[in-house]
This record gives structure tokens, C-alpha cells and sequence, in this order.
């Protein structure tokens, strides 16, 4: 599956949520369908509500693969297979970023890093602005925090030009 993730799909968590969501949703699919060619008299139960991401998801592998149970194993083992060998980056921020943050730096990545990249974001106050990424082995530091270390000057001066 040569997919481009929905921007609201962040994470490897994010991912794995969704993953289980569709699992639910093809469970709850397929024992619909028994229901229907067993001429049961049982009603049929509600399906189980998606998020924005799973149903993006759903629609988009019914489209080109069709809208069945066994379709839907397809795409969980599709998404399963991204969720194994997608790239992973972290980045660390001074504080909690707002959902629309994520998918504005997640939606960069993904335009000039790789179409299926995860990024967990993690913050800590105690880098005073900037950001942290860790890519592979690899830490690229821009933190406010790494800049007054660096810096052989008083805190003060470095702070007059920030």
C-alpha cells in the first residue's frame, strides 16, 4: 500500500489506534454480514464510530479495493506493514504542541522526509524554546537551552538578542 497517511495520523500511536479501530470495524462488518445471510431476525447492531482518520482510511481503500471484510483485513495488514517499517522521528518542544501544530510539522515531513513518516512529539520545559529532533542515532539540538551553553557570553546578552 503506497498510502499517504491522513495528517491526523501522527504517531506510531496514532496508527496503532487506528489499526484497532478498523479491526472493531471488520469484526462488527463481518458479523453483520453472517447476520444478513442467516436471515436472522436479530436487528442490525450500530457500527462502531470511527475517527476522521479511520474513516479517511476506510473510504480511500473501498474506493480501489471494494467494501468488504476481507478488503479490510487487507488494509489492516497494509497498515500494520507501514506501521512496521515507517521512519520514526522524535521531537522534543518547551511545551505541549496543539493538534494543529503536529499536522503542520508532520505534513512538512512528510513532503520532504518520506511519505509515511511517525513522529512522536514529546516536550520539556526545561529547553526554554526551540526543539529537540532525534532521527535514527542521530540528535539535532536547536534548543533556546543548547544556545546558552554553547554561548561564552553572560545570559543576559544572549537573551538582548533573542
Amino acid at each position: 500500500m503506497k498510502s499517504n497517511l491522513p495528517a491526523s495520523i501522527v504517531s506510531a500511536q496514532d496508527l496503532t489506534m487506528v489499526i484497532r479501530e478498523i479491526q472493531d470495524y471488520t469484526a462488527w462488518a463481518t458479523h453483520e454480514t453472517i447476520k444478513q445471510k442467516t436471515g436472522s431476525k436479530r436487528p442490525l447492531a450500530p457500527a462502531p464510530e470511527l475517527t476522521v482518520a479511520a474513516t479517511e482510511l476506510v473510504g480511500t481503500w473501498s474506493k480501489t479495493k471494494g467494501a468488504s471484510a476481507d478488503s479490510y483485513r487487507q488494509l489492516i495488514e497494509a497498515l500494520e506493514r507501514i506501521a512496521k517499517k515507517a521512519p520514526t522521528i522524535t521531537i522534543t518542544l518547551a511545551g505541549p504542541a496543539p493538534q494543529h501544530v503536529k499536522e503542520h510539522i508532520v505534513a512538512w515531513c512528510r513532503d520532504n522526509l518520506s511519505d509515511n513518516i511517525l513522529v512522536t512529539f514529546k516536550f520539556n520545559r526545561t529547553i526554554l524554546g526551540g526543539m529537540v529532533v532525534r532521527a535514527g542515532g542521530h540528535i539535532y539540538d536547536w534548543s533556546l537551552h543548547r544556545k546558552l551553553i554553547d554561548s561564552g557570553r553572560a545570559f543576559t546578552e544572549v537573551l538582548s538578542r533573542v
